[in-house]
């Protein structure tokens, strides 16, 4: 009891800033995974202003958000600044330096659309030398990111993009129209191939949720239809209501699809993904997802008439892509990670 009393007093000693682009203003990121004796979490949420509407050399939003975020640090003598996304850890390092903060910095949910080059990455490289730690969704950024920024690799941790089961709002489809294919997100997408396939398949239907980017030099037939820039909780909604979803991605040198990939599987859909080094952590080929070659249309042509004729095997890759996710892709495992790396700094006890 005694033992338990101090454990609880080392960490109510402990005090955690949290700098986020965040619409949600009840947002308390992994709060509330620790007990209430637990560290003291404080928030800097960026906030988008009407000038930024105006100003497109720089999210103003995002660099008084960083201003922020390092001045309530020094404010409350926070040990760590956790910082979500590449530009705002940049920031962070940057005021953290002009205002002499002691706080370190946890750089986390490190990653990017593609690899800044040239004059942008040495500017990234200086500042990033002042963070502590960087947090990515994939093993393979620990070595993207630690080649690019020059980085050792022991500063990247791993862990799975951890969410709860995504809410959903009402869909504008109608009922009649549930017999789908969706396909979601925007970052490193290959829409170019999956509408090659769609076009192979006119029996087919297709939903594709992006943004009006992923759209250019694209002739849609017509079976596939756009849905662009909407919510996400009818992104989520369109997801659920299909009959599995589709991942094409792009075989460049940046994961992306983690949150499309965990959302989809929380909801027990059935997946198609791309056979990708960064997505390996999570698809299991054969297991819980199906994997396609980059670009090979006739592959994803078979792997769609494959499970779009068999129900049976949609359901069971849709439970087992579920478990997957609620073993591993969790808000609870992400706290875990958390507090392993306070752990690691002596700010909380083992």
């Amino acid at each position: 009891m005694e033992r338990s009393n101090q454990r609880e007093a080392a960490m109510s000693n402990t005090t955690v800033v949290c700098c986020a682009e965040m619409s949600d203003p009840n947002w308390t990121w992994v709060a509330q995974h620790f007990p209430s004796a637990g560290p003291r979490f404080v928030f800097a949420i960026c906030r988008r202003r009407k000038i930024d509407n105006y100003i497109t050399a720089v999210n103003l939003g995002r660099v008084l958000g960083a201003l922020d975020g390092v001045m309530k640090a020094k404010q409350v003598k926070a040990d760590v600044l956790v910082t979500h996304g590449p530009a705002l850890a940049a920031w962070c390092a940057l005021f953290s330096w002009l205002l002499r903060s002691k706080s370190i910095i946890l750089a986390h949910s490190f990653n990017f659309a593609s690899v800044p080059r040239g004059l942008k990455r040495a500017v990234f490289r200086v500042l990033l030398a002042r963070v502590d730690g960087f947090v990515v969704f994939s093993n393979v950024e620990r070595e993207i990111y630690s080649e690019a920024f020059d980085v050792p690799i022991d500063q990247f941790h791993f862990v799975h993009w951890g969410m709860a089961k995504p809410a959903t709002t009402p869909s504008i489809i109608p009922a009649e129209d549930y017999g789908y294919i969706a396909a979601i997100g925007g970052n490193g997408r290959d829409y170019k191939t999956l509408v090659a396939a769609a076009r192979l398949l006119p029996d087919i239907k297709f939903v594709l949720v992006v943004r009006p980017e992923n759209l250019y030099g694209l002739e849609l037939p017509r079976n596939v239809f756009a849905r662009v820039d909407i919510a996400f909780g009818e992104a989520m909604e369109t997801l659920r209501l299909a009959r599995f979803m589709v991942l094409p991605l792009n075989p460049g040198e940046v994961p992306c699809g983690h949150i499309t990939l965990a959302a989809a599987m929380h909801l027990g859909k059935a997946i198609i993904a791309t056979s990708s080094p960064g997505v390996s952590d999570y698809v299991q080929n054969e297991d819980n997802a199906i994997s396609v070659k980059a670009g090979a249309v006739d592959e994803l042509v078979g792997a769609i008439r494959r499970l779009w004729g068999d129900s049976a095997a949609c359901e069971r890759f849709g439970e087992r892509g579920r478990m997957f996710a609620e073993e591993n892709c969790t808000e609870a495992g992400v706290a875990r990670q958390f507090r392993s790396y306070l752990v690691s700094r002596g700010l909380c006890p083992q």
